[in-house]
């Protein structure tokens, strides 16, 4: 085989690029080509092209070389998988051409390497894949939801109101068949009636945080913080430290339910004693911290399981451009960083 020079082949095209005879040999290659290959120009491979160039579809190729040959046709396109000199099999791409002479001495080839868009085929396959698997989940997790709040409103809201109108109906008069015994006064109905706007109070907020709103959300963050600790009797130090106060609304409210879902998670599964949560921000990011000192797990193993928490958090963090890290080991507790960009 001649040098790609002597052939008139440019060394530097970007692009792999042969002469072939139309029986198949090699006649020249140009340096891109030669690495593809991993050959160097004096141990190129057998005569044959085609042993380099692995055929996947033969009687299309052979019938679209001899329609090429008589200049039916002004290039074919081929498929094929690129042998190398280690054995290995790399996806190409392959046009055929003889600038329309019929009868050429020679056909040009021209070689390209697919490894990277198969690579990023395969990425995004990956991708949609995990945005089904996010989708389905998430409209799972938003019935379960409803469901819960509806059954919490019906049965347990409902109920109680239902029990308290009869309680006032009946306020401070003597009860059937115990004398001396009264009904509950309207003052200490009073106490029902706030405990149930207690609770009427809780559901709102975990549907929407007025202190996010109003406030902004160093204060909704430190709020819930506290209402945490309160609840679960687990420590919680918080710092919230030169947050704008013209943040974004949309991004506000991912921080804050990526602060709510990693705290849940923590009271649910880590056993901890104790959770640090650190929001810093500056000019061009925000960052995030949450620590606990827990059980920790295995996070390969979190990836197979059906919860949602983790994947909420790592999407939340993604759409805002972010980057999202989770550290934890079984017995070392948990740590979740993400640092996100401001405009």
């Amino acid at each position: 085989m001649q040098p790609a020079h002597d052939q008139g082949i440019p060394e530097d095209a970007g692009v792999g690029i042969a002469h072939i005879s139309p029986d198949g040999k090699w006649l020249a290659a140009d340096r891109c080509l030669r690495d593809l290959l991993a050959f160097s120009n004096g141990d190129f491979p057998g005569a044959a092209f085609d042993e380099a160039f692995e055929i996947l579809e033969p009687e299309r190729e052979k019938a679209d070389r001899a329609r090429l040959l008589q200049g039916e046709i002004p290039f074919y396109v081929a498929h094929r998988n690129a042998i190398g000199k280690d054995g290995q099999a790399l996806p190409v791409r392959i046009v055929f051409t003889t600038d329309g002479a019929r009868n050429a001495d020679f056909i040009l080839a021209v070689v390209e390497d697919l490894t990277v868009l198969r690579s990023a085929e395969a990425a995004l396959q990956e991708a949609q894949t995990a945005r089904h698997e996010l989708a389905r989940r998430l409209t799972n997790a938003q019935e379960k939801e409803r469901t819960r709040i509806a059954r919490e409103l019906h049965d347990d809201i409902g109920q109680s109101l239902a029990i308290l109108r009869i309680q006032m109906l009946r306020a401070g008069q003597p009860v059937s068949g115990m004398i001396g015994k009264r009904h509950p006064t309207i003052p200490e109905l009073c106490d029902n009636l706030k405990s149930l706007a207690e609770k009427v109070s809780r559901i709102s907020h975990e549907l929407h945080s007025s202190e996010l709103e109003y406030l902004g959300l160093a204060v909704a963050i430190q709020g819930h913080c506290r209402e945490f600790a309160k609840q679960y009797k687990i420590a919680v130090d918080c710092i919230c430290e030169n947050i704008p106060d013209d943040l974004n609304g949309l991004l506000a409210l991912s921080i804050l339910r990526i602060v709510q879902e990693a705290l849940h998670n923590a009271a649910k599964h880590s056993k901890a004693t104790l959770m640090q949560v650190a929001v810093h921000g500056s000019p061009s990011e925000l960052s995030l911290l949450i620590s606990d000192d827990g059980v920790g797990f295995d996070p390969e193993e979190a990836k197979l399981s059906a919860g949602l928490g983790l994947i909420s958090m790592r999407e939340r963090v993604h759409l805002a451009g972010g980057e999202f890290n989770l550290t934890s080991a079984p017995g070392e507790g948990t740590c979740i960083a993400a640092r996100i960009p401001l405009p």
